[in-house]
């Protein structure tokens, strides 16, 4: 099943998931700053849902938080910042691709460019605030560009594996049609 959708609705849909996804990434940064970071975790629904302010200065999960600074500083400020660029570019010039990886690369976009801006302006952390768990199995403290980039990435592995089957299928009607059929011969 394939969405036809013009290269103008594409550009459309990218500039509004980018201001929608940054914008509400540093707006509800801002109030986690101002109003959690001297205080304790306020919860909700009986503990499912924590928000407290935490500062990251690793990526995901704190993975790289105990690397040095340079060494961060390339791999989440210049490094990502090439990937995004790299994101940007596929989202400009290969506009045609099918609109749920298109989809996917923006949020994807949207939430890294919401974590590079506090890295740049918050010399190398990124601000995190909300919590999600049951008892004793909680995630790690995230944010709105984190559920971004997720939400992106688990797109993208939805359309990977819909492709995948779709080309298994595609190969299987292909090859079947192409078997050659021999005449029988009669005499």
């Amino acid at each position: 099943m394939s969405v036809t959708v013009s290269k103008a609705t594409r550009y459309t849909l990218l500039i509004a998931c980018l201001l929608f996804c940054v914008g509400c990434d540093q707006y509800t940064k801002k109030i986690a700053f101002e109003k959690l970071k001297s205080e304790p975790a306020i919860t909700y629904f009986n503990n499912t849902l924590r928000m407290e302010y935490a500062e990251n200065t690793g990526a995901f999960l704190s993975v790289g938080s105990r690397l040095s600074k340079p060494v961060r500083f390339f791999l989440l400020v210049i490094a990502n910042a090439a990937f995004l660029i790299i994101v940007s570019g596929m989202l400009i010039f290969r506009w045609q691709m099918p609109l749920i990886q298109f989809i996917a690369l923006s949020l994807l976009l949207a939430g890294g460019i919401g974590n590079l801006i506090d890295r740049v302006f918050l010399n190398g952390i990124v601000i995190d605030f909300l919590n999600i768990g049951f008892g004793p199995l909680r995630t790690g403290i995230f944010n709105v560009a984190d559920m971004a980039i997720t939400g992106g990435a688990l797109l993208m592995l939805v359309s990977w594996l819909f492709t995948k089957d779709q080309n298994a299928k595609g190969n299987q009607v292909e090859s079947s049609s192409t078997e050659q059929v021999t005449p029988s011969t009669t005499e």
